[in-house]
């Protein structure tokens, strides 16, 4: 399979893809990531890049949400007929967005970078793109304000002259605190900014002063385009601004605010302090430095809520929530503020410069984003199993409604989707190097679930995925058993926010897909790329899901509404890939009596093409987590995709490795495939029997005591001396050579495969619950035989739910592992040499606090018997004493 990626060539006449130009650079589309060099993009393998061959420069684009106007977006493929253009001809839009600018910060008094500035400017007026324009005599807190306000990006010349101003500071400051995006230009080589300036820019993204490059650099952060772009007509000029409800400050003498601590008075000096449809923006000093505030309030006939986040510069940061109220020229803002479980009272009065009338401002309530759940979800990895369990008995002492999920990623996903009202991760370096806590936290943040922070060791500072996600956030410190009673007030406090209003009964759940597998493609240039789902969701409203393509693993949030007088329904959702970019999706739902088709168009800046989702509806019986997996030898691909499609009209979950004889990650699909599968069917032919990736494949089901059906494509005579005749020899097979016996072999097929999809769901729904203790990772090993230590390779390693899994190579040959561990930490397994004898292993499982674990024990065959062991790897992180679990 061919890798998916984009390497979009930027016109620097008008920062626009021609149709020849796009087809010429981009050979795909949903890569997107942010690379630091041309060599960190993704390539297809088998292919050179014609613009490479032209030495021309590549823009890896990597946009969470980069749009442009329709007139911009190049047609491609326009002989493609798409389902949902028949239905509905256009797509799912958004609501429409309000201009944006591109602000840019540098030292006004220093002439060398005044020179620079106005040349980049003019580089953005010339393309008809907003800068932002001060007004006359706009003083200096105004221009903060009313510049950052609609800010794309700052773009920032950082030199020794900014460094010092105080000026620079404010604004820096408060661009940083409202999350607006940084851009930093390098405009002396020997200039390194310290301080407060350094510590600002030291996450931003860094260029030269080329134009070119700095419009790759935007593009690759993710800045819109559509809304920066010059209306007909419209002028690079100071824009009007909108009516403000009120904009002033303590030195205008139209603001007094003061906050209560310990018995004393303290008051707040505001430089500027605005509110503005339904926002709060405001800079200023007191007792404890210079801070910024940010918020939100809503108000009825004079009277609301008001929600302000104050964060003092390089400090920490404080919470305020009361009420705003309305007299005459006067408001009256009151209530407390928050700081951990520390809070006291706070007044704010300011002096309107007219009689207040509802008329001035109409704010209407916001829309919500998604359907809230009414429960404080735990997010949490294997080692942390323990700890997730006594903090959400706690909170639920407590009397606030907590789950903590099992430790599978479609459950947890489901379970955020339905019922978390704020998820509270544990976070660590074993929770930072966990793929599932990445995936499922990773989801909340795309669905704006609030997160609500654990920092569950200490020393330990969040960094890469889940920095990012989590910047900014206050966290309470629970990394031992013994915090938890000293420290679970202060979670509590900082969960009250998002919970005081929650309603307790259980929500009613209207679900038309259940966590289900789901499959399907999508085209770019003419080419199909696979997507599998291993969870999708449909309900209330919303839909959710986990899965994997050629690019890698990605969540997907959106929504989905009925169509009216229609049985179908439109539909959009980001797909998110993880640690990367965003995809939009939109179009129509069809339906059948057994499944949903999902066709439409995807989007990524200007670029677009169709795609094609199969997924099946709930099911009474509900195979949860379970399917059939298809094992075949390439050659009978199209076979195998006549039974997929006929299983998957009859409403069999099916896994089926499109790629035919698992291509790519063998060991990762291998595992995924056969743990999670209620029976296996092999197609058998004389090719699958001489594959080494198919003997693998089966070996390791038969090591599970997996149900196998094999399905006869050829004379079994052919292969009855073999390894494959040796693991069918007793089972009931089904022959499939004549086609014309095709759709009764199928009815049989069916009948067989949900008898075996029963059996496991009622297995599955007995099995007592064990704790997963490694997902999977870096393992190492060693067994000893003759006074002589021997080393065990491993392709992969996992100990999940009870089940050992694993495969990898030694001295002896290639081997798979199955076997099974409880949670006392009793552990054997089997280690299955591929076409050879056997080898037991039984020890003792011990676990680390950062994810890792060691087995020590003794491996036999028949009388013959010695030591062995195995450990996780982890080489960025020091040894950490173990204990017994």
């Amino acid at each position: 399979m061919r890798k998916h990626s984009i390497n979009t060539i930027i016109s620097v006449q008008d920062t626009i893809l021609s149709s020849d130009e796009t087809n010429k650079s981009c050979k795909s589309l949903h890569t997107t990531s942010t690379v630091k060099s041309q060599s960190d993009a993704h390539v297809h393998p088998n292919s050179t890049s014609t613009s490479t061959k032209n030495n021309i420069q590549q823009v890896p684009v990597s946009d969470p949400t980069i749009a442009l106007h329709s007139n911009q977006i190049t047609s491609h493929d326009s002989d493609v007929t798409m389902k949902v253009l028949e239905t509905k001809p256009e797509k799912v839009t958004a609501s429409p967005e309000e201009k944006k600018h591109i602000f840019f910060a540098y030292a006004e008094q220093d002439e060398s970078d005044i020179k620079v500035a106005e040349t980049l400017k003019d580089y953005f007026v010339q393309r008809r793109l907003r800068v932002y324009h001060p007004r006359e005599n706009e003083d200096i807190n105004t221009k903060i304000a009313n510049g950052i306000k609609n800010a794309a990006v700052v773009i920032v010349l950082p030199s020794h002259s900014l460094q010092i101003s105080k000026t620079g500071s404010k604004l820096l400051n408060y661009a940083d605190q409202t999350k607006t995006p940084i851009l930093n230009i390098r405009i002396y080589e020997n200039f390194q900014p310290k301080d407060w300036l350094g510590a600002i820019l030291a996450p931003t993204k860094t260029v030269s002063t080329d134009f070119n490059e700095l419009m790759k650099s935007l593009m690759s952060m993710g800045i819109r385009t559509n809304n920066l772009v010059l209306e007909r007509d419209e002028k690079n000029e100071p824009q009007p601004i909108a009516k403000q409800l009120f904009h002033g400050g303590t030195g205008s003498g139209n603001v007094t605010a003061t906050y209560h601590q310990s018995g004393q008075e303290f008051p707040m000096e505001f430089e500027f302090l605005g509110l503005e449809q339904g926002k709060v923006f405001g800079q200023g000093d007191d007792h404890f430095g210079a801070f910024t505030i940010t918020g939100e309030y809503n108000l009825q006939d004079g009277y609301g809520d008001i929600n302000m986040h104050k964060q003092y510069v390089g400090k920490h940061s404080v919470i305020y929530r009361g009420k705003i109220s309305f007299e005459g020229i006067t408001c009256t803002i009151e209530g407390n503020w928050e700081m951990g479980n520390i809070f006291d009272r706070f007044f704010i009065y300011l002096t309107l410069p007219e009689v207040y009338a509802t008329k001035i401002e109409k704010v209407s309530s916001p829309k919500a984003l998604r359907r809230q759940g009414n429960k404080v979800m735990i997010s949490y990895c294997p080692c942390q199993y323990d700890l997730a369990q006594k903090i959400t008995a706690g909170l639920i002492s407590k009397g606030i409604p907590t789950i903590c999920p099992p430790l599978r990623m479609y459950e947890m996903i489901k379970i955020a989707t339905e019922e978390a009202k704020v998820i509270v991760p544990l976070m660590s370096e074993a929770y930072e190097a966990s793929n599932m806590s990445k995936y499922v936290l990773s989801y909340a943040d795309e669905a704006g679930i609030p997160i609500v922070p654990v920092k569950a060791q200490y020393p330990y500072s969040q960094s890469g995925w889940l920095g990012v996600i989590c910047a900014g956030a206050l966290y309470t410190k629970i990394a031992v058993e013994n915090d938890i009673e000293k420290r679970l007030d202060n979670l509590v406090a900082q969960l009250h926010p998002y919970i005081k209003d929650s309603v307790h009964e259980e929500q009613l759940i209207d679900s038309l897909v259940d966590g289900t597998l789901a499959q399907g493609y999508y085209i770019q240039w003419g080419e199909e790329f696979d997507m599998k789902f291993d969870m999708f969701a449909m309900s209330n409203g919303y839909i959710s899901g986990q899965g994997e393509d050629v690019i890698g693993g990605f969540v997907i949030n959106g929504k989905y509404t009925c169509l009216s007088d229609e049985e179908d329904f439109e539909f959009q959702f980001k797909k998110h890939y993880i640690g990367k970019h965003d995809v939009e999706y939109s179009g129509i739902i069809t339906q059948n009596e057994s499944q949903f088709f999902f066709d439409g168009n995807w989007y990524i800046g200007n670029l677009s093409d169709s795609f094609h989702l199969e997924v099946p509806r709930k099911q009474s019986s509900g195979h949860k987590g379970l399917h059939i997996m298809l094992s075949y030898e390439w050659n009978n691909q199209e076979l195998v995709k006549r039974v997929a499609d006929m299983l998957k009209q009859r409403n069999i979950p099916i896994w089926f490795d499109i790629a035919g004889d698992m291509k790519g990650n063998i060991n990762t699909a291998m595992a995924n495939g056969v743990e999670g599968a209620a029976a296996v069917i092999s197609f058998d032919t004389v090719a699958y029997s001489k594959s080494i990736n198919c003997q693998k494949e089966l070996t390791y089901a038969s090591q599970l005591k997996k149900n196998i059906v094999p399905v006869l494509l050829e004379n079994d005579t052919e292969f009855e001396n073999t390894w494959l005749g040796m693991i069918i020899a007793s089972l009931n097979r089904i022959n499939m050579q004549d086609d014309n016996q095709f759709h009764s072999t199928i009815d049989t097929l069916v009948q067989q495969l949900n008898k075996f999809l029963e059996e496991k769901n009622d297995e599955e729904s007995h099995r007592s619950e064990v704790i997963t203790r490694f997902e999977g990772g870096a393992v190492e090993g060693k067994y000893y035989q003759y006074n002589q230590a021997f080393d065990m390779f491993f392709d992969f390693f996992s100990l999940r739910e009870g089940r050992v899994s694993g495969q990898g190579n030694d001295a002896i040959g290639p081997f798979t592992m199955a076997g099974n561990y409880d949670n006392e930490g009793k552990v054997s397994f089997t280690k299955q040499y591929v076409g050879q004898h056997a080898v037991e292993y039984d020890g003792n499982i011990y676990c680390d606090n950062l994810g890792g674990f060691q087995i020590k024990g003794n491996w036999s065959i028949k009388n013959l018997t010695d030591e062995f062991y195995l450990e996780s790897v982890n080489t960025s992180k020091p040894d950490v004493p173990t204990e017994n679990i």
